[in-house]
């Protein structure tokens, strides 16, 4: 390690965990959802290792461009549909797949795309707001949407989509009830049944019986269980996923301490006895959270410890106690394979799709 803080990303692992999403999926077809550059792990390099995927998720058409010009030819799907007019035209050019999530921008996309031709109808996605209560359409209006888009010339495909609110709690009422609003619309269409997509990570590992076409998985491809750290069956070594991301920074000092002595800003933390501490160059500026309490575990030199103190923009302490060899140059492990994300994110009170998707410009990436 030649940069004070790396990121190292396994696109192994990260392979290896869309494997185990296509296992549990009743789904015919698996989208990996690499939006928001791979939940901080690196859209590019995650679409080019992900070569068994069927197509991929992205925000907006700026991140399917990307995703194009870097000679990405899997099929790219557009989760937040247009953002302004002119994103229409860029979906018909490259061929990309659009989410519609409101019946008025039918209108849009007629005046859009008529005048057009086009070397191929597109395939667009509908949503359907069957109880998340964000983006989509009414369940009572949604089957005269989707036979008024199924109609145009220019529509090749229209999958039926919906989100699931509460999949990350299996026992949550809500669930059945968004599925069976799913399932009453769809059996109204009759007349052309249509391709579904439904799950997510955790409707794909909470068992849920979809019976869809499509699932959508995210998060648990890069390692991390989307149930609830106290749920230990429901942990990420439960479903035998691994780590994608190992955050490492180096120990650059060791400070021996007296008993009432204060460790950084505001004395968050007051030795209670004569004690060793770690300075470690990571901080805030590099995405560790801000908040993360006294207690928050790391790996120093492969060894379990905690932080002490107040994090700051550039360092944190840590309590070297337990690791009695430690010195200056150590490596320290915010998280990764030996050390879960799921566990650093229970301890801090923030998603671990927050903790990845905020490291920072300035961290080394190194990929393997």
């Amino acid at each position: 390690m030649v940069h004070r803080v790396q990121a190292s990303i396994d696109l192994q692992a990260l392979q290896h965990n869309f494997r185990v999403a296509r296992k549990h999926t009743q789904a015919r077809h698996v989208a990996a959802i690499i939006k928001a550059n791979a939940y901080g792990h690196g859209m590019v390099e995650a679409a080019q290792a992900l070569i068994e995927a069927e197509l991929f998720g992205v925000t907006d058409v700026h991140e399917a461009l990307t995703l194009k010009q870097a000679g990405v030819e899997t099929p790219i799907l557009i989760l937040q549909g247009m953002m302004r007019p002119d994103d229409v035209k860029l979906v018909a050019e490259n061929h990309f797949q659009l989410v519609v999530h409101a019946p008025e921008q039918l209108k849009t996309l007629d005046e859009l795309l008529s005048p057009l031709t086009l070397d191929e109808p597109l395939t667009l996605w509908l949503k359907m707001d069957s109880g998340m209560g964000r983006l989509g359409i009414d369940p009572s209006s949604y089957a005269t949407t989707w036979r008024a888009l199924k109609a145009r010339p220019w529509v090749k495909d229209v999958v039926m989509m919906t989100h699931l609110a509460n999949s990350s709690m299996p026992d949550s009422p809500l669930n059945l009830q968004q599925l069976k609003r799913f399932r009453d619309v769809e059996s109204q269409l009759t007349e052309d049944k249509p391709v579904t997509s439904i799950p997510s990570s955790s409707g794909i590992l909470s068992g849920l019986d979809t019976g869809c076409d499509w699932a959508r998985p995210g998060i648990m491809l890069y390692g991390s269980s989307p149930f609830d750290w106290q749920q230990e069956n429901l942990r990420r070594e439960a479903f035998d996923l691994k780590a994608v991301m190992t955050l490492q920074a180096q120990l650059i000092a060791v400070k021996d301490l007296k008993a009432g002595d204060n460790i950084g800003y505001c004395s968050q933390f007051i030795c209670p006895r004569d004690m060793r501490a770690g300075i470690v160059s990571l901080g805030y500026a590099d995405g560790y959270p801000s908040n993360a309490p006294n207690g928050t575990p790391v790996l120093v030199d492969g060894q379990r410890t905690t932080t002490v103190g107040r994090v700051s923009m550039d360092m944190l302490a840590v309590d070297l106690d337990p690791i009695p060899g430690a010195s200056p140059g150590d490596l320290v492990t915010l998280w990764g394979q030996d050390l879960s994300l799921d566990e650093v994110a229970a301890k801090t009170g923030i998603l671990s799709y927050n903790l990845t998707c905020s490291v920072a410009r300035r961290v080394e990436f190194t990929y393997r």
